[in-house]
């Protein structure tokens, strides 16, 4: 089945801009969006990650401008939250998690049960949001409310054909990516494992300054690394690596990206997947 994405934006988030890739300097704040992306196509639409629940519970802040409300954003495209057949978090993390508590509990939210040992686990403090997890306790006890994916061990779940989940291996120990069959070839729902897709695999930060944050030599290939992950630097290579198979990648924090055998060539120009491509020069 060809599904189509919507790019949903949710507000944005005031960030280092150090944060996006691993050897640029540290002192320049940047505001990128907090996206979801809204599935259609098939029997109910499916919505991949929830933004932020307020500027208040972001480490720099950020800001929602009008329109960019959860409910407003899923009228954009004739639905709304109990139309939903289920959502999925790449990870629980503040900015993804939270509007999740708009969601009917008879919409199952979709976690891969290694990102709960993250969330609660206190390893990277504030950056789960307390009002999130406390709203995911309620649907641990709410029949029906949460779907547990144990991705590390069963491999791969269609959650319905030309739809699937796959552990990402990156970012959060727990974080998963959605694969998306699209008429232009599959898309990669891929959550925070990249922040700047040009930075990643195109325009690497000064070699040096790579080469030392990573203690290894700069060889041809290699994906820079955000600044922002909890996985070790080889798993969040070869998770980088992997995505790459994939004719779209659709980051949280990025206008979407068009790959050519593996390398990166374009951009989404409008809010839909398919959809026109504004070609990379020099790519």
């Amino acid at each position: 089945m060809d599904y189509q994405i919507h790019r949903l934006n949710f507000g944005s988030v005031i960030i280092d801009a150090s944060q996006q890739v691993r050897g640029r300097a540290p002192g320049t704040t940047v505001a990128v969006p907090a996206q979801g992306y809204l599935i259609v196509g098939g029997p109910a639409p499916i919505l991949v990650d929830a933004g932020y629940r307020d500027p208040s519970v972001l480490g720099r802040g950020g800001r929602v401008a009008e329109g960019q409300g959860f409910e407003e954003q899923l009228a954009r495209y004739g639905t709304t939250p109990s139309d939903l057949s289920c959502v999925v978090v790449t990870h629980l993390h503040r900015d993804h998690a939270g509007h999740l508590d708009k969601v009917p509990m008879s919409v199952p939210v979709v976690v891969n049960r290694s990102e709960m040992s993250c969330a609660f686990s206190g390893v990277q403090g504030l950056a789960y949001a307390k009002q999130d997890l406390a709203h995911i306790l309620e649907r641990m006890y709410t029949p029906g409310a949460l779907r547990y994916l144990d991705l590390d061990h069963s491999g791969p779940v269609e959650l319905q054909p030309g739809i699937s989940c796959h552990a990402s291996r990156g970012h959060t120990a727990g974080s998963l990516s959605v694969v998306v069959d699209t008429a232009d070839g599959q898309a990669c729902l891929c959550g925070d494992l990249i922040y700047d897709l040009e930075a990643s695999l195109l325009r690497h930060p000064d070699e040096t300054a790579m080469a030392q944050l990573q203690s290894c030599a700069f060889a041809v290939g290699e994906p820079a690394l955000t600044n922002n992950f909890t996985t070790s630097v080889l798993e969040e290579i070869g998770a980088i690596k992997k995505i790459t198979r994939y004719r779209y990648i659709l980051p949280a924090h990025d206008t979407p990206g068009v790959l050519q055998n593996g390398t990166l060539v374009g951009r989404v120009a409008g809010p839909t997947i398919p959809g026109p491509i504004s070609p990379i020069t020099g790519a």
